[in-house]
């Protein structure tokens, strides 16, 4: 005799119900609804324990407070550090953001800024040492010319502009000899200094040209010469004194070496990140063959 249980099984009241779920478990688009729902509940369990956290340490709190009293001569209240805790989390989440989203890579200026930091991170990794004394001294004495105070020259001239055209070289030489019988002739206005107490021969250079620069170093002193050419026409000049360049004592600029030989250091430390860095990237270049 069948017992209550395999009558209910095999053709009882339970099979009307079990055979409609057998079909239905066998149609795609009944799995293809349980695996949406199934990955719908694995997503929000995940969204809800794994959100990314922000935290602010101790040290950056003692940061933003010291910031607000260095800036308002006072503690901040309460109600003051929760503003202070909100635009720095605010700050965050933002910057955040803008980083899923890649904004901070179609940026030039924010992609600078972030070289730039990089950089002073990679120069705190690799602090420099204090250099020995003798290390300065070599710096010195391979780098005198960085230390020297350049020559300088006094002087006073007298202009006849390029706008008289052939007349000036005329006006000067008639100029130039009653400057040496002791006259004062009156040249042309000028907008450059007519006497230089002590100008260089780079800025000479630079103002009026090289060979002008060249014909002054060799002018004897207290002697009025010319013509001499420029672009602004044609000079009269007399030399009044003449220093030579002069290179300051190690003593003097040990302070200024030392910060040059870091520098240099430094700089050589930062080719070699670069340089170790570009041994783990392939670089492309539009146009250029691969």
């Amino acid at each position: 005799m069948a017992s209550i249980a395999e009558t209910q099984t095999k053709g009882g009241w339970t099979a009307p119900l079990i055979r409609p779920v057998r079909r239905a478990a066998r149609e795609p688009l009944v799995h293809f609804l349980l695996i949406g729902a199934v990955l719908f509940l694995l997503l929000t369990a995940v969204r809800a324990g794994g959100r990314p956290t922000v935290r602010i340490s101790e040290q950056e709190l003692n940061q933003l407070v010291g910031y607000w009293q260095m800036q308002s001569g006072r503690p901040p209240t309460k109600t003051e550090l929760a503003a202070i805790l909100q635009d720095r989390v605010d700050e965050e989440l933002l910057a955040r953001e803008a980083q899923r989203l890649g904004l901070d890579r179609e940026d030039m200026i924010v992609r600078r800024r972030l070289a730039q930091k990089m950089a002073f991170a990679s120069e705190d990794v690799g602090a420099i040492p204090e250099p020995a004394e003798a290390q300065l001294r070599d710096y010195y004495a391979q780098h005198r010319n960085q230390y020297a105070t350049p020559a300088h020259i006094a002087m006073r001239q007298v202009v006849f502009s390029a706008d008289r055209g052939p007349q000036a070289q005329a006006a000067a030489a008639e100029a130039l000899a009653e400057l040496r019988r002791g006259g004062s002739p009156a040249g042309d206005p000028f907008l450059l200094p007519l006497s230089y107490a002590d100008v260089s021969p780079a800025d000479l250079t630079r103002d009026y040209g090289a060979e002008f620069a060249r014909t002054i170093q060799a002018a004897p002193l207290g002697t009025w010469i010319g013509p001499i050419t420029s672009p602004y026409g044609v000079h009269l000049v007399r030399v009044e004194g003449r220093q030579g360049a002069d290179v300051a004592a190690f003593d003097a600029v040990r302070s200024d070496v030392r910060d040059a030989w870091i520098a240099e250091r430094r700089a050589a430390n930062n080719a070699a990140f670069l340089k170790s860095l570009r041994k783990r990237y392939r670089v492309v270049v539009a146009g250029e063959a691969q």
